[in-house]
């Protein structure tokens, strides 16, 4: 491959150095360890050369997933990603590494790579300003901000913090300490100029975003405008930025606040002459505050971030107030996707926070979902589309053909799952934005028909036939999407001989430290067979013997080790098998290994086929076959049946309680004519014995036609496609009866769920898309056995920007917007909702979320003539009065 630059660039000569990318590529691998350091600045972009941008981000996913950076690792991921011809394969690799005699002069080579992305970046945005400058159409406002924008895009990029030694921080640190105890009247952040409030959260911290949430009605409006007021007061200058109100409105709400006249009286201009004196006065100390009004509609982070930026350059800057969060616009590049625009939106506030040093207090509106409850009172789930899921629920990374625990996830992003296209009813891989912790909460356990389980906080939500439904509000009976099949595109990295005797070994094995390591059987020829494998496996390193069990019937398997074992020298099996961390496990221990879900299917399935050699069973009975794994442990059972759902198998997982005998055991059942014809055709047998058996299974699969009672689809696609499809053609019930082929029998047929097949005939009689969706889906509809209170636990979630959902648990769960507020706080008072309260003008300031310090409830009073909120006791004022 030549040395192609990144395409397209505007540049005649864009500056780049290929010796100084050559050479720092070169420095890593022949020492990793500079690698992180040249990583806290240097991104895949800024390489101009293209394979070596490829290069660098396979090393950041190297050091993401904490292996080694070296050139083997190397050219195995970029093969993972079929992208290791493109660079010029292992050789040109190896070219990097030999050319380069030390990695001492590494920093500075990146540092040579960066200064040239720098200047190609600032090429290019002045490339877009003359563009921009010439173009006529553009207003000059937005010609200007769209120009300043493009200059701190590449600005942005060189802001970076570092390293501050502790001495320095301890340091800053005192000095503050020191300063608050000589003044202890002194704010560390923003007044509010509310008492308790101020004293719960130190001011409004610089940096922080604040969000400030509420149904309509509350006053969120009044009381930002409060706290504004009173920062002014306290020479703070304040950006408000209202989306909803005017100029006008806001100001005649400031000066019914600072004059006591009702609101009312100000819109309608009825003032007594007593009060037209003190509207000149108050009209004459603020036109003296600190306080600029923007009224720009649909405003978007980057102009808000410019007028910000111009604001603090020529007047200072203390607090910027967005009225309100919905109202904004991230500027059409979220089209129907209201959800991730907002999600855009509140990132980039809070990074807008942090670049200008400033709190930002942001108000929110909240959805109807809290008029649903009994207690109105707003939650920090409110602010979500989803709720949280257990720190151990399993997530399924299709890339990697892993599952992987959820927390381990945490901090992550740019990395994809499972998740489904809900158009078209495919799984697809999506990228996740954020993985993130939000705290410790009760949580339940869902269980399902198949013995899928997953513990999950009440408001997350499952798909339904009906659409995304919280779990507090699922019954049982109710059918839930789940993947039919789970598909990745790894490359087989263990031989089929490995998979082979890994299977026999966690089956039937004993591979218990200080002991034999050895596999039992009944069956001679799986005996030879094991010896085999071994042989092939290890070669002459293991001399496998096959023993009689003296007065059994049984034959035992040893694996002897060819070399003398001593301190530290082990058993090649035992090498071989700590690694994937299944050596030294008890029955009811064993588990798959990640290294064999990560294998292709046929891979996989070719594991199952020796497993099921062990505690499999596989009979064809006279009136239908029986087929099932079973084992004491239930790790083993739940990997057994993930294994077969990557084979397109939905089995079902059953605690078969053994009384006093011992441990229960867990059996993975197979039944219904497609599941079993794909066992058959991608698992199989091992063993003359249940090969045998196989055939019998075979035969009764060609004789016998399967029923639509296991894998279908609900009942209720009569009623949300069906028959709005065929009111829309004028079909009646007879006319569908006839088209599906079927005799008439009323509304009987709307009653049922149905098959697949049928689906599809349904489909193109009704001519109904959706359907023919539903039938051709990735999906297998099961049904909610139990759902059952869990205790509390750690919960995570994560942000799916494109599909919002993915799969966990072998579940098809919804996804979370991460809050990326420092403080949120809701806006509630009683008399709304309930208009005989005691206390109508109490107003809760609900701070719910503090990521530096406690939470806790303020009580203000609200003077509603005024819409004015005053600090100290609430006053317990009747109705009466």
């Amino acid at each position: 491959m030549t040395d192609q630059p990144r395409p397209p660039s505007s540049e005649l000569n864009p500056p780049f150095s290929i010796e100084a990318e050559k050479a720092l590529l070169g420095s890593v691998l022949i020492n990793p360890d500079v690698f992180l350091t040249l990583s806290a600045f240097l991104k895949a972009d800024d390489f101009f050369i293209l394979r070596h941008s490829h290069i660098w981000s396979a090393m950041l996913r190297l050091s993401e997933r904490r292996e080694p950076v070296d050139p083997e690792l190397l050219a195995d991921e970029l093969e993972n990603i079929r992208q290791l011809e493109a660079i010029g394969g292992r050789a040109y690799i190896s070219e990097l590494a030999n050319s380069t005699p030390t990695s001492v002069n590494a920093e500075f080579y990146g540092q040579l790579v960066e200064r040239a992305a720098v200047r190609r970046r600032l090429l290019k945005a002045a490339d877009e300003m003359k563009a921009l400058a010439a173009d006529e159409a553009l207003d000059l406002e937005a010609v200007i901000a769209k120009a300043e924008n493009s200059l701190f895009t590449v600005t942005d990029r060189q802001l970076k913090r570092d390293f501050m030694p502790m001495e320095e921080a301890v340091g800053q640190y005192f000095d503050r300490i020191e300063y608050l105890i000589q003044n202890p009247d002194a704010q560390y952040g923003v007044p509010s100029g509310f008492r308790d409030l101020d004293q719960l959260l130190g001011g409004f911290q610089k940096s922080d975003l604040l969000i400030f949430a509420g149904r309509p009605g509350m006053g969120k409006t009044s009381f930002l405008l409060s706290a504004a007021m009173n920062a002014a007061r306290m020479n703070q200058v304040v950006a408000i930025f209202s989306m909803e109100m005017g100029s006008d409105q806001l100001v005649q709400r400031l000066v019914s606040m600072e004059t006591g006249i009702n609101s009312q009286n100000l819109r309608l201009g009825r003032l007594t002459q007593g009060e037209y004196g003190r509207f000149v006065e108050s009209a004459d100390r603020l036109s003296r505050m600190p306080i600029f009004f923007d009224q720009t509609s649909q405003l978007t982070p980057n102009e808000l971030r410019v007028k910000c930026r111009r604001l603090q350059h020529e007047h200072g800057l203390d607090m910027i107030i967005v009225d309100y969060l919905q109202l904004m616009s991230a500027g059409g590049n979220f089209q129907n996707n209201r959800v991730q625009e907002i999600s855009y939106i509140s990132r980039a506030l809070k990074e807008m926070a942090r670049e200008l040093n400033v709190p930002l207090f942001s108000a929110s509106q909240l959805s109807r979902a809290v008029e649903s409850r009994q207690d109105k009172r707003p939650q920090l789930s409110d602010l979500r589309e989803s709720g949280c899921l257990s720190g151990e629920t399993l997530v399924h990374l299709p890339d990697e053909g892993r599952y992987v625990p959820i927390r381990s996830l945490m901090g992550r992003d740019s990395f994809r799952i499972s998740a489904l296209n809900t158009t078209t009813y495919q799984l697809e891989p999506a990228e996740v934005s954020a993985a993130f912790c939000t705290g410790t909460k009760p949580v339940f356990r869902l269980t399902t028909r198949l013995g899928h389980t997953i513990r999950a906080t009440g408001n997350h939500k499952f798909l339904t036939i009906d659409g995304w439904t919280r779990l507090d509000e699922l019954a049982i009976g109710q059918h839930l999407a789940l993947p039919r099949e789970l598909k990745h595109g790894a490359e087989q990295t263990m031989s089929d001989s490995e998979l082979g005797l890994l299977a026999h070994l966690i089956g039937d094995g004993c591979t218990l430290p200080r002991h034999s390591i050895q596999y039992t059987t009944r069956e001679p020829d799986l005996a030879e067979l094991v010896a085999s494998l071994a042989r092939d496996v290890f070669g002459a390193r293991i001399e496998p013997h096959i023993k009689p069990e003296p007065g059994h019937s049984w034959l035992q398997v040893f694996l002897t080790s060819s070399r003398r074992l001593t301190h530290g020298v082990h058993n090649p099996v035992r090498d071989w098998l700590e690694p994937m961390g299944v050596f030294g496990l008890r029955s009811h221990e064993k588990r798959v290994p990640d290294k064999v879900f990560a294998q292709p299917q046929d891979a996989a399935g070719r594991f199952l086929r020796h497993l099921w050699a062990t505690d499999g069973c596989i009979k064809a009975d006279v009136s239908h076959p029986t087929v099932y794994y079973a084992t004491s442990s239930p790790q083993l059972a739940r990997d057994v049946q993930t294994l077969l759902l990557q084979q397109g198998i939905s089995a079902r997982l059953k605690r078969v309680s053994q009384g006093t005998k011992g441990r229960p055991q867990y059996h993975v059942i197979l039944s219904g004519v497609g599941d079993l014809s794909l066992f058959v055709q991608r698992v199989g047998a091992v063993g003359r014995y249940k090969g045998a058996q196989l055939i019998q299974v075979e035969h009764y699969l060609r004789v016998t036609d399967g029923n639509t009672n296991r894998d279908v689809i609900p009942a209720a696609i009569w009623r949300k496609y069906a028959l709005p499809a065929m009111q829309a053609q004028g079909m009646t019930g007879r006319q569908l009866y006839g088209g599906m082929g079927t005799a008439y029998a009323g509304n009987t047929l709307y009653k049922q769920n149905v098959g697949r097949e049928r689906a599809g005939r349904l489909a193109a009689v009704v001519s109904s898309a959706e359907i023919a969706a539903l039938a051709n889906s990735d999906v297998y509809w099961d049904t909610v056995v139990s759902i059952e209170p869990d205790g509390e636990t750690d919960v995570y979630d994560l942000t799916v920007p494109e599909h919002h959902n993915f799969v966990a648990g072998n579940i098809i769960v919804h996804n979370s917007i991460e809050q990326d507020a420092d403080v949120v706080m809701f806006l509630y008072r009683d008399v709304v909702y309930n208009k005989a309260t005691e206390f109508p003008n109490q107003a809760d300031v609900i701070v719910a979320k503090h990521r530096n310090g406690r939470t806790d409830t303020v009580s203000l009073y609200f003077d509603a003539g005024l819409t004015k909120f005053m600090d100290g006791a609430v006053r317990r004022v009747s109705l009466s009065e």
